[in-house]
């Protein structure tokens, strides 16, 4: 039988659509709520505690769900399977950050580490005059190897860093102490615990020393209200710009156009950080009185080759980003310590008894050199990362092509983000996820167990992938010295009610910095606290 023209085009297009219908059925969009036409699911979003929302979703759409919001796609990813296999494994097409119109483009924390982006295309090119601009794939990487060479691995082992982190260690059990003392029945340290996290990041970005007595430090009060405007702008659910990108070309005269006339607010908080405190470290620097810091030392290290504009500005970026990213953690962190040990107090005891056995002889406060002898609180640590992450959400990713994952299509622009809440409350791995228990890290003979990466939550709490928290080395070493410091100097106990009674905290945590509601208990100075501090 011969076949005309016809009937071979017939047989193509046949042949064509059954494909494409086939790859179709093969490759779904991922599972997740039904919206509504045109605005998707922006009334179901939630503008709150959105890590709990997407953990209820994931229970019933699967550990890679989507939804959309006026045309945009998000996928939550809630295993550490499908984290590992997309952010690591694809790391190259999953890097990326979306624009984000309001903390980005607005605001202009997208000339940070943070939100700078990452493509196998580069949105901008360098010229002679700007190496680095902003959206570029070259300004990621200079940034993320400035980062790496001030405070990565190494950097974390040097004498004038520990000597930083154990004179900022010392403030804080002094402020904790005096606080501690004026207030018998309990109270809230949180002004406390913020003065020591900010204090530690100026000390460590920038070599300024917040004197212990200040309670209105003016670098102190331009960074807190730059972090301030940073955990505004960078909510999931606080703008409707980030739902509807257009929305950012609106002037801010427009009525219903707020956002605009808070964004050019915000933006002027973030460059008085970039600057203020950048202006004061060259000055100590180029007059030979500068403390030892990651501004100080870039600035060092650019002299002989003379300091450039676009050196400067980067070196304020990568300053910026450390402080953003090192700061609120600490202060979120240092105080769900003091809730759980209010909340546990059998673990409490159990961790001082290790430190007392180590210590108590030698009348001296912990250092780092003593973490190998002390697992339990290396434990305790770990559960602390785990129990309520600082972090549960994460900053998004952006897939920078069209991908398929088991069977379903990631389309090029999505915006991804892992859920750390979930990874981290997943039965499977850690069974009865909502109590407070170091001892799941510890193995028979009371020593800290192997773990994969992927369930050691000193690893899962700072994100996975390219975009992995680049400050985590200094962030774990810290936060071990303050922690078995604040053990070894306190007994942390529930405040008292106007009889007497212990009063129970209530454990409620929200935030793009995921921070405890206000809660008061009590600092009592223990016997073997020498005073040392």
């Amino acid at each position: 039988m011969a076949f005309g023209a016809v009937d071979v085009l017939a047989l193509v297009s046949l042949a064509s659509l059954t494909a494409i219908v086939l790859y179709r059925k093969r490759t779904l969009a991922p599972p997740g709520p039904q919206g509504w036409p045109i605005i998707g699911n922006a009334l179901n979003l939630p503008s709150s505690k959105y890590w709990l929302t997407y953990d209820r979703w994931s229970k019933a759409y699967g550990d890679v769900l989507q939804f959309t919001s006026f045309g945009e796609r998000t996928v939550i990813l809630s295993s550490a399977k499908a984290v590992h296999d997309l952010f690591e494994l694809r790391g190259n097409i999953y890097s990326d950050r979306p624009p984000a119109p309001m903390a980005g483009e607005l605001v202009g924390w997208n000339k940070g580490l943070g939100y700078a982006r990452f493509t196998p295309h580069s949105l901008t090119s360098p010229t002679s005059s700007t190496p680095y601009p902003v959206n570029s794939s070259a300004r990621f990487r200079v940034l993320r190897r400035m980062f790496q060479d001030t405070i990565g691995p190494q950097a974390c082992r040097t004498d004038d860093l520990k000597t930083l982190q154990e004179k900022a260690r010392d403030g804080l059990l002094r402020r904790l102490m005096r606080a501690g003392q004026a207030e018998s029945k309990g109270g809230d340290f949180n002004e406390e615990i913020w003065q020591a996290a900010g204090s530690f990041m100026l000390l460590v970005t920038y070599g300024y020393e917040v004197p212990l007595d200040s309670h209105v430090d003016p670098l102190v009060k331009i960074v807190e209200r730059a972090m301030e405007g940073f955990s505004r702008a960078s909510e999931p659910g606080a703008f409707w710009v980030d739902y509807m990108p257009f929305l950012r070309y609106i002037p801010a005269w427009v009525p219903g156009a707020r956002f605009q006339r808070e964004a050019a607010q915000l933006n002027t908080e973030r460059e008085m950080l970039y600057e203020e405190p950048y202006r004061w470290t060259k000055a100590q620097t180029l007059g030979g009185n500068a403390t030892p810091s990651m501004v100080s030392g870039l600035i060092s290290s650019k002299q002989e080759a003379s300091l450039q504009e676009s050196d400067e500005e980067l070196i304020m970026a990568v300053a910026a980003s450390l402080y953003s990213g090192g700061a609120d953690t600490t202060h979120a962190t240092l105080n769900s310590l003091l809730l759980a040990m209010s909340l546990y107090p059998s673990i409490q005891t159990r961790a001082q008894a290790e430190l007392d056995a180590l210590l108590s002889s030698e009348h001296r406060l912990p250092t780092l050199d003593d973490r190998p002898d002390l697992p339990y609180v290396e434990a305790l640590m770990k559960e602390l990362w785990r129990w309520n992450p600082s972090v549960p959400l994460g900053l998004a990713h952006r897939v920078a092509e069209d991908n398929v994952y088991r069977g379903m299509e990631i389309k090029e622009g999505t915006t991804v983000y892992a859920n750390i809440w979930s990874l981290l409350h997943d039965e499977e791995t850690y069974p009865d996820p909502f109590v407070f228990n170091p001892d799941r890290y510890l193995d028979s003979q009371g020593q800290l167990r192997k773990l994969d990466k992927l369930e050691d939550p000193s690893f899962v709490a700072f994100g996975l992938g390219r975009r992995i928290c680049p400050g985590m080395h200094l962030a774990d070493a810290t936060m071990f010295l303050y922690i078995a410091s604040i053990l070894y100097a306190f007994r942390i106990e529930k405040a008292l009610d106007e009889k007497g009674e212990p009063m129970d905290p209530v454990v409620e945590y929200d935030g793009f910095i995921s921070k405890p509601k206000s809660f008061k208990c009590r600092l009592i100075p223990r016997n073997t606290f020498t005073g040392a501090a």
